[in-house]
């Protein structure tokens, strides 16, 4: 007869319910030690980061936490309210093009489309605008248009991409792209500015 060993302490990590049945992760033995000091350790690091207890570290980091979400979701409205107020004064500045839109051209040498993208919206929601940003590294240029401006964002990029190389579309309201280079960059910006009436 074969004698059996102990398994000692189990500790539940997690239960999760997948197709009528329920899976549960544990751990057992000497791996619930190891778990319980690599908890302790990481619990002890946290603590000592936002300078609280054990015991009131979990609470503080849960306030932290969305104190956080709180601040970003302020910071991305006032962004916006920004935006509307530079897009307005761009406007202003902006002459129209014979049929009467104005189209204006954003460069820059880097960065992200997404950090243009509300300022590009907050333009072309103004009457009758084109508005086009070229952004150098990585090449990317993105168009956003008003519903009276009589363009199609999407119908007049994809030409131009096309002709310089690149690919990209989108939806008649806002649509962007990239190209293989600076120079095929400047001529899809040329392409984009002399097809708006």
């Amino acid at each position: 007869m074969r004698a059996t060993g102990e398994i000692g302490a189990i500790t539940l990590r997690g239960m999760e319910r997948i197709r009528k049945q329920t899976r549960v992760e544990f751990l057992c033995g000497v791996r619930v030690v190891r778990q319980a000091r690599a908890d302790f350790e990481a619990l002890s690091a946290i603590a000592l980061s936002v300078k609280a207890s054990l015991t009131e570290a979990p609470a503080l980091v849960a306030a932290q936490s969305a104190e956080l979400r709180d601040t970003a979701a302020a910071r991305k409205r006032l962004e916006g309210e920004l935006a509307v107020h530079q897009a307005r004064a761009l406007y202003d500045m902006t002459a129209a093009t014979s049929g009467g839109v104005r189209v204006a051209v954003l460069r820059r040498d880097g960065g992200s489309l997404e950090e243009i993208r509300p300022f590009a919206q907050a333009f072309a929601a103004l009457p009758k605008t084109v508005f086009v940003a070229a952004v150098l590294s990585p090449p990317t240029v993105l168009v956003a248009a008003a519903d009276d401006s009589g363009v199609d964002a999407g119908k007049l990029l994809k030409p131009a991409l096309a002709a310089a190389g690149g690919r990209g579309g989108g939806s008649p309201r806002l649509a962007q792209g990239t190209v293989p280079n600076a120079d095929a960059l400047e001529d899809a910006v040329n392409a984009i500015r002399f097809g708006v009436a």
